[in-house]
C-alpha cells in the first residue's frame, strides 16, 4: 500500500514536470527569455529525474537474488545523488550563460508572454508541491522528500521569476527603461546562485547513505528511548545506518537471549514510525582495534 502511494506521488511529479517543461520551452523560445528557458530546463530535468526515482523505487524493492544477495537498497540514494549532481550542473551552466548575456548587454524579452508564463507556472508548481507535501503524511520516504524539495525549489523559483518580470514590466515605463534588458539574465544569475544549496544538500544526504553513515540524530534518539523503556542501556553496541527507505541495524554477536526480542521490537517500532523497512543483521562482529572476530 505504502509503495503504491509512493509510486503515485512520483508519477504525479513526472506528469507535472512534463507539462511545465514542454509549455515553458515553447514560451521561452517565443519570448526570448533565458530565465524561462532555465526554468523550463529545470522542469524537463525534473521529468527525467522523477522517472529515475520511479525506476529506483522499483529496483530497491525487488527481492535479493544470486547477483544481488543483499538486494539493491543503495539504488535509492544513488538516484538522489544523480538528481543533486544534475540540478547543480544546471544551476552552474545557467549562471555562466546569464553572466555572458550580461556582459553582452542583456536581452530583449516579450514581457506579455513572460508574465503569462509566470502566472501559470507559479500556480502549477505550487499545486504540485502542496500535493506532494500532503502525501508525505502517508509516505515519508527519501525519494518523496527529494521530490518535495525539488518542487519547493521550482515553486520559489517560479515565484521569483514572476516578481522579476513584473518589476521589469513596471521598469519599462520609467526613465530606467533602457536597463530593463538586463533584468532577465540578472534574475537567472541571482536565483540559480541562491538555490544552489538545495542540490548540495541532496548530494551530501545521498553520499552519507551510500557510505552507510549513521542515521539522523532523531532516529538514534528514538531507538535509545525505546530501549530505555525496556530497561536496556543505550550504550549497547548497535550499529545503525539508514539507506534510502531502509533502516539497517547490526546487533552484537554476544547478546543476551532475553534482550533480543526487546531490541527487535524497539527497532521495528522506530522503523514503522519513520516509515522505513527494517533490516536486522546479527552474527559475526569484527573488532577493528584488535583485529579479532567475536
Amino acid at each position: 500500500m505504502r509503495t503504491n502511494i509512493e509510486r503515485r506521488v512520483l508519477m504525479v511529479s513526472a506528469i507535472s514536470a512534463a507539462c511545465f517543461s514542454i509549455s515553458g520551452l515553447i514560451l521561452g523560445l517565443l519570448s526570448g527569455s533565458v530565465m524561462i528557458l532555465f526554468d523550463s530546463a529545470y522542469s524537463l530535468l525534473s521529468l527525467a529525474l522523477a522517472s529515475l526515482s520511479l525506476l529506483a523505487l522499483k529496483l530497491a524493492h525487488q527481492p535479493a537474488n544470486n547477483d544481488y544477495p543483499f538486494g539493491r537498497i543503495t539504488i535509492e540514494p544513488i538516484a538522489i545523488l544523480v538528481k543533486g549532481v544534475v540540478i547543480a550542473l544546471v544551476c552552474l551552466v545557467s549562471m555562466a550563460f546569464s553572466l555572458v548575456s550580461l556582459l553582452q548587454g542583456g536581452r530583449e524579452v516579450n514581457l506579455d508572454l513572460a508574465l503569462l508564463f509566470g502566472v501559470v507556472n507559479v500556480t502549477g508548481c505550487a499545486v504540485t508541491w502542496a500535493y506532494i507535501h500532503h502525501r508525505k503524511k502517508d509516505v515519508n520516504t527519501a525519494l518523496v522528500n527529494a521530490e518535495q524539495r525539488q518542487w519547493q525549489m521550482d515553486t520559489w523559483l517560479s515565484a521569483a521569476v514572476l516578481l522579476g518580470f513584473m518589476a521589469t514590466f513596471a521598469m519599462s515605463y520609467t526613465q530606467f527603461a533602457e536597463y530593463a534588458r538586463y533584468a532577465d539574465p540578472l534574475m537567472v544569475l541571482v536565483i540559480a546562485g541562491y538555490f544552489s544549496y538545495i542540490p548540495v544538500r541532496l548530494i551530501a544526504q545521498a553520499l552519507r547513505q551510500i557510505l552507510f553513515a549513521a542515521p539522523a540524530g532523531d532516529i538514534r534518539a528514538q531507538i535509545d528511548a525505546k530501549l530505555s523503556d525496556h530497561g536496556i542501556a543505550s550504550d549497547k553496541p548497535l550499529r545503525i545506518a539508514q539507506v534510502g527507505s531502509f533502516l539497517i541495524a547490526q546487533l552484537p554477536a554476544r547478546l543476551d537471549a532475553s534482550c533480543q526480542p526487546l531490541i527487535h521490537g524497539a527497532m521495528y517500532e522506530v522503523a514503522q514510525q519513520q516509515q522505513l523497512r527494517l533490516l536486522l543483521v546479527q552474527g559475526v562482529q569484527a573488532d577493528i582495534e584488535s583485529g579479532s572476530v567475536r
